[in-house]
């Protein structure tokens, strides 16, 4: 069975209770016009402090701005603006747990729009935009954050031995060691560490094998790159705390999710500036 969703100190729905954290995403999916033809739609969503502009490929697409309300971390429902070529309109976002849900009107106007956090960190929308009942347009896309151009080298045995540490110690996040080569961008392996808190919401690593990971890669040509944790009930990506606790800006960050029943999606990150971001994983 899969894991029960727990609350926003997980992490995935922490990033101001927008499931969209700051920065860039790619937005890949349909778009149907008042004509009721769906077409191909790409494009990209730029997120700020206040406002999340979505960049299309398209320029008969639905262009648009969003105004969010500044200060908006951890709430479960704030105030927003939507800016059409058509209407602006007002409303709010309101977050249920991995749904979020965001409704605004004006005059003969409505817009309603539903957002799913997947377990690959990826971003799920469904939405539509009417006037006096008949639909303007409709949309159904997913987002996921703009990886870096860095591409690094994972063995397939190493994906699988951390999903499985990560599966045996459910629900108690699991971790370890990243070690390889980081000339070449490249892991050969993981070392499993022990979560000396044995908590399902953080992880600290035992200072101890630490150490004496240190000492076995002596001489080997390997070296600690970085380092990987499971979220039992949440997405693979960082949350805020991972964020905050990332202090190596040459470091690779790993997360593994358990929590669909099918599936446990592998990302690596890199957090420079305060800002998280995805590295391109190239399986070998």
């Amino acid at each position: 069975m899969s894991l029960a969703p727990k609350t926003s100190q997980l992490g995935w729905d922490m990033d101001h209770v927008w499931l969209l954290r700051d920065g860039i995403w790619i937005l890949d999916g349909e778009w149907r016009s008042a004509s009721g033809t769906w077409r191909h739609m790409h494009g990209r969503v730029e997120i700020g402090d206040d406002t999340a502009r979505y960049i299309l490929g398209d320029e008969e697409g639905p262009q648009r701005l969003i105004r969010l309300e500044r200060g908006r971390a951890n709430r479960q429902a704030f105030k927003v603006e939507v800016h059409t070529e058509a209407v602006t309109m007002s409303g709010s976002v309101r977050s249920f747990g991995m749904r979020q849900d965001l409704t605004v009107a004006a005059g003969n106007w409505t817009m309603a729009e539903t957002a799913l956090q997947r377990a690959d960190g990826s971003v799920e929308v469904d939405g539509i935009f009417t006037r006096l009942g008949d639909v303007h347009d409709a949309w159904r896309w997913i987002l996921r954050p703009q990886a870096l151009e860095e591409v690094w080298t994972v063995p397939q045995s190493t994906i699988d031995a951390i999903r499985e540490q990560a599966r045996a110690g459910a629900p108690i996040e699991q971790c370890g060691l990243l070690v390889g080569r980081a000339l070449e961008r490249t892991v050969t392996a993981t070392i499993p560490m022990t979560n000396v808190d044995n908590s399902d919401d953080h992880y600290t690593m035992d200072p101890k094998e630490q150490f004496a990971a240190v000492k076995k890669l002596r001489g080997t040509g390997d070296e600690i790159l970085g380092h990987w944790h499971s979220h039992p009930f949440s997405p693979a990506r960082q949350s805020d705390e991972d964020i905050k606790l990332a202090a190596d800006e040459n470091a690779i960050y790993g997360l593994v999710s358990l929590m669909e029943e099918h599936g446990s999606p592998f990302n690596l990150f890199r957090v420079k500036g305060g800002m998280s971001s995805p590295v391109k994983v190239q399986v070998a």
